[in-house]
């Protein structure tokens, strides 16, 4: 079984780790033996993608004119650590022979002599590798450094990278070590495989943002323990796949899909808090509340976006305004300039949130001590969501009307609401979606008020030639979307609860 964390990387890695992070290692007792190896790995497949489909990776790999051949099989990730089965066999040639593995690995149906003779080489991985075997009393481990490219025909996607793989131990010696280099190397957590990563070039594809699902599906016997788990694993998911698709297109789609990550990540800690009781979860919150603060500047990205769209209701007045399209432009670029995503993707305080994000999975701190860790969450669920849609309603006026500042000013609360319900709906029977829908569309109009008021900000900023006219025009959009926001707001209010 291989167990390991793998960590994005940038291509000084290396020299930081050896320069700040081993003379620690060494100075803590741990054995420390180094070594180095160029290796090159050409990575099989049928036509009809046997091991693609199974998410399985068939490799053959040499080293010191040496060859080995690899079959992983598909495994699992919690919220960072891969678990999977992998095995070895040596190869006298660099061609690889399935009937040499185990036939237990395969299914009973499987003609293993058949995929065999169907194989063929797909992509080609090219890396210089530095291990570090790291040893003491209770663990022993490997630290190895990539870098290289992934490469098929003429195109290349370059791998550099930190695994530490587990050898004889605990899983939680990885998170130790990981947490000493995340103090010293800008790095995240990765959740994609160098075999994946020729997949994608094999078949062309650029990842794409991913939308999350409309609720997360629960069984109605689900622990709180679990339910809080499965939120968490799918938040991180979201957040580690949504870093990897900036990283390689730069969409900053993909920066909107990390901010609701986090959020995500930090309700559910805030929700489950009360019940599962224990320091770590307590130092995680006050972690994701500093990091959701980085990256607050998102909701001016997303007002940004939406203005300067082709499609949507801004589209028949804004992007014909050349004056207005390069201001928003310039607005934009002064706000990556500043807070530089790419660099706060791979900061030393992402790293650590998601590492202790991950680590909470895998230690379960709570179970220490007394807690309601073991109840149907269901139980929790009814008084959860009836608190918090309670407070939305009371922050809601009766028998008034409400302007755009006031709805702006209720969106925290009803987002984290909203999130609740994506949290514990899954619960209950479809019904969810008649309730949900109409706090969904009010939730989607204040974003885009938001977005008004921007270009209000706008227009005192910048000359336009016809301003009193563009004034009209806002104050006119400003009006019907209220309007439609509080029919709207008038059905949800009516609505009865679903739990």
């Amino acid at each position: 079984m291989e167990i390991e964390l793998k960590l994005a990387c940038e291509t000084d890695a290396l020299e930081r780790f050896e320069n700040s992070v081993l003379p620690l290692l060494t100075n803590q007792g741990i054995d420390v033996e180094r070594s180095h190896a160029h290796l090159y790995n050409e990575y099989f497949d049928t036509p009809s993608e046997f091991f693609g489909k199974r998410k399985m990776g068939c490799r053959v790999r040499a080293k010191n004119h040496e060859y080995e051949q690899t079959v992983k099989t598909n495994g699992e990730v919690t919220g960072g650590l891969h678990q999977r089965p992998e095995y070895n066999v040596k190869l006298e040639s660099p061609v690889p022979d399935l009937a040499k593995f185990p036939a237990d690995i395969w299914e009973d149906s499987i003609n293993i002599k058949q995929v065999n003779d169907e194989l063929e080489g797909l992509f080609s991985t090219h890396f210089e590798r530095t291990t570090f075997v790291l040893s003491q009393n209770d663990y022993k481990m490997e630290v190895v450094f990539d870098f290289g490219e992934v490469k098929r025909k003429q195109d290349a996607i370059p791998i550099c990278e930190i695994e530490l793989e587990l050898i004889d131990g605990e899983a939680i010696h990885l998170f130790n070590i990981a947490s000493m280099i995340v103090e010293h190397i800008p790095s995240r957590l990765s959740d994609v495989t160098k075999a994946a990563r020729g997949y994608q070039l094999l078949h062309g594809n650029v990842p794409e943002k991913r939308s999350l699902p409309a609720y997360l599906k629960l069984n109605e016997g689900l622990s709180t323990e679990d339910a809080f788990c499965k939120t968490i694993s799918i938040g991180l998911q979201h957040w580690q796949y949504h870093q990897h698709v900036y990283s390689q297109t730069n969409r900053l789609k993909a920066l909107l899909e990390i901010r609701e990550s986090l959020l995500i990540l930090l309700q559910a800690v805030s929700l489950y808090l009360p019940v599962l009781q224990c320091k770590e979860l307590l130092e995680l919150h006050k972690a994701l509340l500093t990091l959701n603060q980085a990256w607050a500047w998102q909701d001016q990205l997303e007002s940004i976006h939406r203005l300067r769209s082709r499609k949507g209701p801004f589209s028949r007045r804004i992007p014909k305004n050349q004056n207005l399209m390069n201001y928003l432009m310039g607005r934009r670029e002064g706000l990556l300039n500043a807070h530089k995503p790419h660099a706060l993707n791979m900061s030393k305080l992402s790293a650590k949130v998601q590492l202790a994000a991950s680590r909470i999975l895998i230690e379960k701190p709570w179970q220490m001590q007394k807690s309601g860790s073991e109840i149907s969450v269901k139980q929790h669920a009814n008084g959860w969501l009836s608190q918090t849609w309670q407070t939305v309603i009371q922050s809601l006026p009766a028998d008034a009307s409400m302007n755009e500042n006031q709805y702006v000013a209720i969106e925290v609360l009803l987002k984290q609401s909203l999130i609740n319900g994506f949290m514990l709906s899954g619960l209950f029977a479809d019904s969810r979606g008649q309730f949900r829908d109409p706090w969904l569309d009010l939730s989607s109009g204040i974003v885009e008020l938001k977005a008004i008021l921007l270009l209000h900000e706008a227009l005192n900023d910048m000359q336009v030639d016809d301003k009193a006219e563009f004034s009209s025009w806002i104050q006119d959009k400003t009006h019907s979307l209220i309007k439609v926001m509080e029919q709207t707001r008038k059905v949800a209010m009516g609505l009865d609860t679903y739990w």
